[in-house]
């Protein structure tokens, strides 16, 4: 007999971290681009750092929270969700790297390494919002 470790919600606690950092970290960029205030565009570097450092705690804390409540049953809602998070920390780490290493590659215009980071940062925001929904699917089924 399995007996479950009664740790209530502790998934969910943990997933709004990246689900709202890393749209924060898009946004600010955006107003940077629009504005050039620079502060905007150090915010979204901060934003997107946490919100990597918050990923694997999160994916984690899912991993516990689906064997534990779902006996890790394998479902395309459990698929999605696992690979999704395998692809927000797959696409958070080099945009957060690239900015760590290349610290002037948002001064405007944007070049080439300026526009990778923009769109791997609009790329984890598209994945915060599969990943959103199918644990939606899974809360309010």
């Amino acid at each position: 007999m399995t007996e479950k470790v009664n740790v209530q919600h502790l998934h969910p606690i943990f997933v709004h971290f990246p689900q709202a950092l890393f749209p924060v970290a898009f946004a600010s960029l955006c107003i940077y681009l629009l504005t050039g205030v620079r502060e905007f565009e150090t915010g979204a570097f901060v934003a997107a750092l946490f919100g990597a450092l918050a990923a694997p705690v999160t994916t984690a804390a899912g991993f516990f929270d689906w064997w534990n409540r779902y006996q890790a049953y394998l479902t395309s809602v459990f698929k999605i969700k696992i690979t999704g998070s395998l692809i927000l920390m797959a696409l958070a780490a080099p945009a957060v790297l690239l900015r760590s290493f290349h610290s002037d590659l948002a001064v405007l215009p944007l070049g080439a390494l300026g526009w990778a980071y923009f769109g791997l940062l609009a790329a984890c925001v598209a994945t915060c919002v599969v990943l959103g929904y199918y644990g939606g699917k899974l809360v309010f089924h």
